[in-house]
């Protein structure tokens, strides 16, 4: 009799034990999870705020840029600036309330449409800018405005604007959402739960254009190189608009694989779990959060992109001026090398 009661007394204080270590394992990673939410609050808020005046700016100093090689980086600082003041908030209110959001389940759609939509819609806007680098550099010499307008300017905007809304609008609508007052609601899109559509999703919209970005970016920076070796007696003028033009595509290029990247490694860990530490929910948090990264970031990287936004009017009309009458000598050069039309 004593040993039996002695070994429930056991069990029953094994049971507390586990019970108590589970609550305080909990308990911490709540805890860890609510100080990884306050710390991205803090950066979002600290970098998105700055964002939204420099993109302001920028976008009123390159409205009077009407060249080809910057109608793609004005739609990216626009994409970017809407993004910014519409997607940001929310998830901001997402961060603040520990990854419940109170807002309503039409908000949430409309949240994620316009947040899934836009960030399919930078990829490919990066993803052709580093295509349209090639023709602009190697191509031909002169590019009709009328068919530089259509083909490297409406056409492509139209699909990377459109393809996007339709598709997440179309997956969104899918979405059945039961909210009451009283229960908790978390803003998770429902065609993440099945596996094909997620997977087709990562794919198409995700992998494909960061494999087509960094492959035409580095065919590009290697086509340079060459260029540059080869042809010896390359006009310093001409060499300092290739090199400018793949500088641009480098940085945004560059930005929108830092902040795509992590979020396509945890999607295919959701789907796979190759990696059991990315499905954390802190893991998650961190990788959602930098799916910002190029809306916010994209500003700071135009200042360093394009110059003349930061130059004075008055040094760039001198300097077009100067530009001008260097043309004559420039023009008597007859070398057998990529020429830059003046629409880029």
């Amino acid at each position: 009799m004593i040993r039996k009661i002695s070994a429930v007394y056991i069990n029953n204080s094994k049971d507390i034990l586990l019970s108590s270590f589970n609550g305080s394992f909990i308990n911490n990673n709540i805890n860890s999870d609510s100080l990884i939410n306050t710390i991205l609050f803090i950066i979002l808020i600290c970098v998105s705020i700055p964002s939204i005046f420099i993109n302001l700016f920028a976008l009123y100093r390159l409205n009077s840029n009407k060249k080809t090689s910057a109608f793609n980086f004005r739609t990216i600082l626009h994409v970017s600036l809407f993004t910014t003041c519409t997607c940001v908030p929310l998830f901001l209110i997402e961060l603040h309330f520990n990854s419940y959001f109170p807002l309503s389940p039409f908000i949430c759609k409309i949240w994620l449409i316009i947040d899934y939509a836009s960030i399919v819609c930078l990829g490919l806007v990066v993803c052709w800018t580093s295509i349209q680098r090639h023709i602009l550099i190697f191509g031909p010499i002169q590019i009709k405005k009328r068919q530089s307008t259509l083909k490297f300017k409406l056409i492509p905007s139209i699909l990377a604007l459109g393809l996007p809304i339709t598709w997440y609008s179309l997956l969104a609508s899918t979405c059945t959402y039961d909210k009451t007052l009283d229960t908790t609601f978390e803003c998770r899109p429902c065609f993440e739960d099945e596996k094909f559509i997620f997977l087709l999703d990562t794919i198409f919209s995700l992998i494909l254009p960061l494999s087509i970005t960094i492959t035409a970016t580095c065919f590009l920076v290697v086509r340079l190189v060459r260029l540059r070796l080869t042809v010896l007696h390359l006009p310093s003028k001409r060499w300092r608009r290739c090199k400018r033009l793949t500088c641009q595509v480098i940085l945004f290029s560059s930005i929108y694989l830092i902040g795509l990247v992590p979020y396509v490694l945890t999607n295919l860990n959701s789907l796979y779990n190759f990696w059991p530490l990315l499905n954390r929910t802190w893991c998650v948090k961190i990788a959602n959060a930098f799916t910002y990264v190029p809306c916010c970031f994209s500003s700071f990287l135009s200042i360093y992109a394009f110059p003349e936004i930061w130059i004075n009017q008055k040094t760039n009309r001198h300097h077009k001026i100067n530009q001008k009458c260097n043309t004559a000598a420039i023009s008597t050069n007859n070398i057998t090398s990529p020429v830059i039309s003046s629409e880029i």
